[in-house]
C-alpha cells in the first residue's frame, strides 16, 4: 500500500433545485438534479496514529470538519484503531454552494474504507454518509443524479450532455443555514419542474427551460451582490442558476470560446471565477477505481 494517497474531490452544481417543504427533523424536503464538475480539491492521505486534518480552511475547528467527522464515523462503524492524517489542497471555495465539504467527506469515506481494509459495502457507506450531511450520499457516486428527501435519496441518471460551466462568486460567502432561514414558505414549489428535468435527462436531453433554483431569491435577500451576477450571466450563457444555496452562480455554455469571453467580463470586475466542465459518471468511477489501487 502506498503511504501517500492523493485523490481528487469534485465540486457540484444543481441543475435543478426545488424546496418542497419543511421536515419534522428541522431540515427541508427537496428535489434536485445534481452534477459533478471538474473544479476539485485534492485530498492527500497519510497513515497516522491519530485522526487529524489540515483542511486549508482558516478558522475551521477540526471537530467541525466533515473530513474529520467521516474518519471518526468510519472508525466507530468498523471498530478499527487506525488513524489518518488528511491534508487538503483547497480549490473549491467554502460556503459557495458547490458542495466542497460534502464531497471531501464522501471521498474520505471511500478512501479510508479501502486504506483501513474495512471493505464496507456501498449501502453501508451510504448509511454513514446520510448521518453526516445531506449531499454526501450523492458524492459517493457523482455524475448526474436526481436527489430527494433532504438530499440523501439518490437516483443515478444518464450522464448529462457535455457543457462548459462558468462559476462566478462575489466576495461574500453564504452559509446554507442563513439562506434557508430567509426562504419564504410561498417560495416552496412542488418539485414538478425538476422531476421533468430528470425525465428529459433520461432521454439524453438537458432541458434548460426546466432548470430552476427556488433558493435564489432568499440568497439574494441575504447577499444582494448575487443579483447583478445572475443578471449579467443570463445575457451571455445558455442557462444560468444560483449554485446550491450560493453565493456562487453559474452559466452553462456549449462553446468554450464564448465561456472564456464571458469569464473575462467578470474577471475585469474583480469577481472570483472558475471555468470548468461537467464530470460524467464514468470519470468519477475511474477516480473511485483508482482508490482501489492504494
Amino acid at each position: 500500500m502506498n503511504l501517500d494517497v492523493s485523490v481528487h474531490s469534485y465540486a457540484k452544481i444543481n441543475l435543478g433545485l426545488e424546496i418542497t417543504g419543511h421536515r419534522d427533523d428541522g431540515y427541508h424536503d427537496l428535489i434536485s438534479v445534481m452534477q459533478t464538475i471538474s473544479l476539485a480539491d485534492t485530498l492527500i492521505f497519510n497513515p497516522s496514529d491519530n485522526i487529524s486534518v489540515d483542511s486549508g480552511v482558516p478558522g475551521l475547528a477540526q471537530e467541525d470538519d466533515l473530513i474529520w467527522q467521516a474518519a471518526v464515523a468510519l472508525r466507530h462503524a468498523t471498530g478499527t484503531h487506525q488513524g489518518i492524517h488528511v491534508r487538503v489542497e483547497k480549490e473549491i471555495p467554502s460556503k459557495a454552494g458547490l458542495g466542497g465539504g460534502s464531497s471531501n467527506c464522501a471521498t474520505t469515506l471511500l478512501v479510508l474504507n479501502r486504506m483501513w481494509g474495512a471493505k464496507l459495502p456501498a449501502d453501508t457507506l451510504a448509511e454513514i454518509a446520510a448521518t453526516l450531511g445531506s449531499d454526501i450520499v450523492f458524492f459517493l457516486n457523482g455524475g448526474t443524479a436526481l436527489t430527494r428527501g433532504r438530499g440523501e435519496i439518490v437516483e443515478l441518471l444518464p450522464d448529462a450532455p457535455a457543457r462548459w460551466v462558468l462559476l462566478v462568486k462575489p466576495r461574500e460567502s453564504l452559509g446554507t443555514a442563513s439562506v434557508f432561514q430567509e426562504l419564504w414558505t410561498k417560495e416552496h414549489t412542488n418539485g414538478s419542474a425538476t422531476l421533468r428535468l430528470a425525465s428529459r435527462q433520461r432521454e439524453g436531453i438537458l432541458d434548460y427551460r426546466l432548470m430552476r433554483n427556488n433558493l435564489s431569491l432568499a440568497a439574494q435577500r441575504v447577499c444582494p451582490s448575487v443579483q447583478p451576477i445572475l443578471t449579467e450571466l443570463k445575457e451571455h450563457s445558455s442557462a444560468t442558476l444560483l449554485a446550491g444555496s450560493g453565493s456562487t452562480s453559474f452559466g452553462l455554455f456549449e462553446n468554450e470560446i464564448e465561456a472564456r469571453i464571458t469569464e473575462k467580463i467578470f474577471v475585469e470586475r474583480n469577481y472570483t471565477t472558475f471555468l470548468c466542465t461537467f464530470v460524467p459518471g464514468h470519470e468519477v468511477m475511474r477516480e473511485k477505481l483508482s482508490i482501489m489501487d492504494v
